[in-house]
């Protein structure tokens, strides 16, 4: 894979070859660059990460200091935090996708899905906090996983994005909707939802939440 770390860094030869490693903060949603109110650190390292012009997050040389995980606390702002391994030598940047939050305002055209994530559908309603979910869609031959994956929070509310390439070719039902499903991961479980319809570029709510007993092994 190339590096993809851009010549966005001033032209200076010794700055340059004090250049660590970099990375790349970008919007889940949309893939645009997120550069503020976000904190950002290496672990293994004791200095901030400066921004660069193009706006990287990038550290320059610690004597023989090396970065372990690369933190971002998006705590605050409609993100979810988020960590990633270094850069693997030769490489020098990484990209680290923040996933939205309930709260996210999606952009005009995204396709997405607000839902809430409940345990039963027999008594005291009980949210699952933190599960990982993602949406699934169809391209005819098999389920595949949109590449976003969201936390539900305390509440059991999501946002999961239908984020597709622009290559992907989903099925549609009769009426122009994406045929998709909900894929959930909770305790090392994984289960999906049956099929429903999802709008092409607008964010549709759930009409019930989904169950958790109720979705399929």
């Amino acid at each position: 894979m190339p590096d993809r770390f851009p010549v966005g860094l001033p032209l200076d030869a010794a700055y340059n070859r004090r250049l660590l490693c970099a990375a790349e903060i970008v919007d889940a949603v949309t893939l645009e660059r997120v550069r503020s109110d976000i904190d950002v650190s290496a672990s293994g390292l004791a200095r901030k990460p400066a921004v660069n012009a193009s706006g990287f997050f990038v550290w320059l040389e610690e004597g023989e200091a090396v970065p372990t995980r690369i933190l971002v606390d998006a705590a605050g702002t409609s993100y979810a935090s988020a960590e990633s391994a270094p850069p693997v030598p030769p490489q020098k940047s990484v990209r680290i996708e923040l996933a939205p939050r309930f709260a996210y305002r999606f952009p005009p055209g995204a396709t997405a899905l607000r839902g809430t994530l409940l345990v039963s559908r027999f008594g005291r309603p009980v949210p699952v906090a933190g599960a990982a979910v993602r949406l699934q869609w169809d391209d005819g031959t098999g389920w595949i996983d949109a590449p976003v994956v969201v936390t539900t929070e305390a509440s059991g509310d999501f946002a999961a994005p239908l984020r597709l390439a622009p290559k992907a070719e989903p099925r549609t039902l009769p009426d122009g909707d994406f045929a998709v499903r909900l894929k959930v991961t909770r305790n090392g479980s994984t289960r999906t939802s049956d099929q429903f319809a999802l709008a092409a570029g607008r964010v549709g709510a759930g009409e019930q939440p989904f169950i958790w007993d109720d979705l399929h092994p």
